[in-house]
């Protein structure tokens, strides 16, 4: 075997260790989340409430931190990659998962996605980070052309 075969061989080791801790981690936070859910599910019912428009503040730091686990823990992007990501959801919707485009488009939620129509921000953050690492890769790239062009 030469030296290129094991070279191979050891970066495919290491890209299948690395995609098994990647889906462990998503499936950790996945049933964290289902049971948060599921403990929600026995609260009283209250009388109806107009559509809330605009996250409160205390939505806003819990879909901050719902990001940045998901960053860290199913994509590995962290300290420089997570700042990047964090600028990038400050400028488009400070956090908001009920941010509307405000030019007109159909740009929704929090990382502001064309056609967004879901109002759960860990779909709206899955959707974000599906669209940079297909796009831009990292999201260090995309904070680039942010700041280039006022869009990525």
């Amino acid at each position: 075997m030469g030296w290129n075969d094991r070279t191979r061989q050891a970066q495919v080791k290491k890209k299948g260790k690395l995609i098994r801790k990647r889906v462990v981690a998503l499936l950790l936070l996945v049933a964290t989340l289902t049971l948060f859910s599921i403990n929600k599910v026995g609260t009283p019912l209250k009388s109806p409430t107009p559509e809330q428009t605009k996250a409160t503040m205390e939505q806003k730091k819990a879909n901050k931190l719902l990001a940045k686990k998901i960053a860290w823990a199913g994509y590995g992007w962290r300290d420089k990659e997570w700042a990047c990501l964090d600028k990038i959801f400050i400028k488009e919707a400070k956090y908001d998962h009920l941010a509307k485009n405000k030019s007109g488009s159909s740009a929704f939620g929090m990382g502001q996605i064309l056609k967004e129509t879901s109002k759960d921000p860990m779909v709206q953050i899955l959707h974000t980070y599906k669209y940079i690492q297909h796009r831009y890769k990292t999201p260090c790239s995309a904070y680039r052309w942010h700041t280039q062009h006022h869009w990525y």
